[in-house]
């Protein structure tokens, strides 16, 4: 049986050989500046008016602030919702900056949305309103958010109508009375469908509160579908005709059936939903920082040596609002080596996001690419016609970003076939000098299907997770020391090798199960023989140290 099963992979090799199409040649430093931006960028006002969340508690009532801030930044990005305690970070960075940040109404008391409005009810477009009604799926919400990308008409609650009349505007459209589902999206799209931009698209559901500034301001395409009860045909059309590596931002229900569509259509997922004042943080263009770490160089045969790699880098919201986990880590007084995965297209979104956190990281903190990339994708279901352009898309944001490793997500190979495939997409990243590489992640089994294998990708290394520190519960709920332990003491099994793969590991944390209080624990667990490093450091004692040819560790 096993012969036979040899026979047909080398079979499908053949025609794997020669169907593959030809590696692209990479792109020069000047070809890939020219790559065009995703947002229009626009000079920011000299003002900036902020209205706390606290003060828009009414239902619809913040996604009417938010679509009248999309609006005004048509012309002048100047209306800021303040949303939690880290937007003060970027309030402080506007004020630095020379703007004027106005948190009071003409008459002293802070912005509320009905003074909000009739301070910029000049620039809402016919002084026009579109009328709707709440529902789960936002399709009447995602219908109004359109066309005030559109025609700038102002997207307006049925509960908050009155709003409306009171600053002089008038009814141009009214989804209120209309049957949602999906026919109600899918004959929308099909009448407006060539008047957007299709540098972007939005998935949002109604309790997504952000983005739809952003998509309003740029004229991106909204709407939001379920795989559990909707057919995934409409977004199937949304993403053929927004054409190959256009960014999806927002979210879903179900991840995997998302990404898998994506990858398969040659879009980007990027997570968002809840990413914040991107109409104006777009525009407000601040210096993306070289990262602190310095790496250093390890000789010692007697260690085995370890990098923790942080895992949802590509989660685009997590970083813009606080980035808790990466603070709680500068605030530990034990500072072990960290690597976080962050999205590189954050900086064309909110480069002042970026700069603080570089300039927050200390030297023990690293930072590579995200999955997968430009964004979230798996490589191998992604259409070879498009991954030169997404791999491009990937070298000038990694670029920007002053990132030069990056961690890839995709299927464990199963045989010799599957491996090839994989590899050969990885050939697309490694064609690019300041891509050096990258740590893949493999489902199943959280990330750490590759079991530490390790690929020579164009002589570049692309090492798999060892270990993932990912907790069974998927939430963390009921985690404790012992398993914390017994995780430790695998990795305390690993043997010191510095001139074999056996002799290091990147292991995988996983935020949303893993607490920083936990890693911390972890690492103390850890044998005297066991040093952890960043993972350039890391792949430096790899290149320097062990035969450049795919190997997978003993143990």
């Amino acid at each position: 049986m096993k012969s036979i099963t040899a026979f047909f992979i080398s079979i499908a090799l053949f025609f794997l050989s020669i169907f593959t199409p030809e590696l692209p040649a990479p792109k020069s430093d000047a070809e890939l500046e020219q790559i065009a931006s995703i947002c229009q960028k626009h000079e920011v006002g000299d003002k900036l008016y902020v209205i706390d969340v606290s003060a828009l508690k009414e239902e619809g009532a913040k996604h009417m602030a938010i679509a009248l801030q999309g609006i005004v930044a048509k012309t002048e990005p100047c209306i800021f919702i303040r949303n939690n305690s880290y937007s003060n970070n970027y309030l402080d960075m506007a004020a630095e900056s020379g703007i004027e940040v106005v948190f009071n109404d003409e008459s002293g008391n802070p912005w509320t949305l009905p003074a909000l409005l009739n301070k910029f009810k000049s620039h809402i477009g016919d002084s026009g309103y579109v009328l709707y009604r709440a529902s789960e799926k936002a399709e009447g919400l995602n219908a109004a958010t359109n066309l005030s990308a559109l025609y700038g008409w102002l997207p307006v609650p049925e509960n908050l109508e009155q709003l409306a009349i009171d600053a002089g505007l008038t009814l141009k459209e009214d989804f209120s009375d209309d049957t949602y589902n999906l026919l109600f999206q899918w004959n929308f799209f099909e009448k407006h469908k060539e008047e957007f931009n299709y540098g972007a698209v939005m998935s949002l559901r109604y309790s997504a509160e952000g983005l739809r500034d952003l998509a309003i301001q740029q004229g991106f395409y909204t709407f939001y579908i379920d795989d559990d009860e909707d057919t995934n045909l409409l977004r199937g059309r949304v993403m053929d005709y927004a054409g190959d590596n256009v960014p999806v931002l927002g979210w879903v229900k179900y991840e995997v059936a998302f990404v898998r569509q994506a990858s398969e259509k040659g879009n980007i997922a990027i997570p968002s939903d809840h990413s914040h004042n991107l109409s104006y943080l777009s525009s407000f263009e601040c210096e993306i920082p070289q990262q602190k770490h310095i790496a250093k160089e390890y000789t010692d045969e007697t260690k085995h040596y370890c990098a923790l790699v942080m895992s949802d880098g590509d989660n685009m919201q997590w970083i813009q609002n606080g980035y808790s986990e990466f603070y709680q880590k500068q605030a530990l007084e034990n500072r072990f080596p960290v690597t976080w995965s962050f999205p590189p297209l954050l900086q064309e979104f909110s480069s002042a996001t970026v700069n603080q956190v570089y300039s927050d990281a200390s030297e023990n903190d690293y930072f590579i690419a995200g999955v997968s990339g430009a964004g979230y994708i798996h490589p191998t279901e992604y259409p070879f016609k498009a991954l030169a352009g997404f791999t491009d898309l990937t070298a000038i944001s990694m670029k920007r970003s002053n990132l030069e490793y990056v961690q890839i997500l995709d299927g464990t190979p199963e045989n010799e076939y599957e491996e090839k495939v994989l590899t050969d997409r990885l050939e697309y990243y490694a064609r690019y000098n300041s891509i050096k590489g990258g740590v893949v992640s493999l489902d199943p089994d959280r990330y750490a299907g590759g079991e530490g294998r390790i690929w020579f990708v164009n002589d570049k290394p692309f090492i798999t997770y060892r270990l993932s520190l990912w907790h069974p519960d998927g939430e963390g709920a009921t985690m404790t020391n012992e398993w914390l332990d017994s995780q430790a003491a695998i990795v305390n099994s690993y043997p010191a090798d510095i001139n074999s793969i056996n002799g290091y590991s990147v292991i995988n944390i996983h935020p949303w199960t893993v607490s920083i209080e936990n890693l911390a624990y972890f690492v103390s667990q850890l044998d005297d023989d066991i040093v952890l490093v960043n993972l350039d450091e890391l792949m430096a004692m790899i290149e320097k140290n062990v035969p450049h040819q795919n190997a997978k560790p003993e143990n």
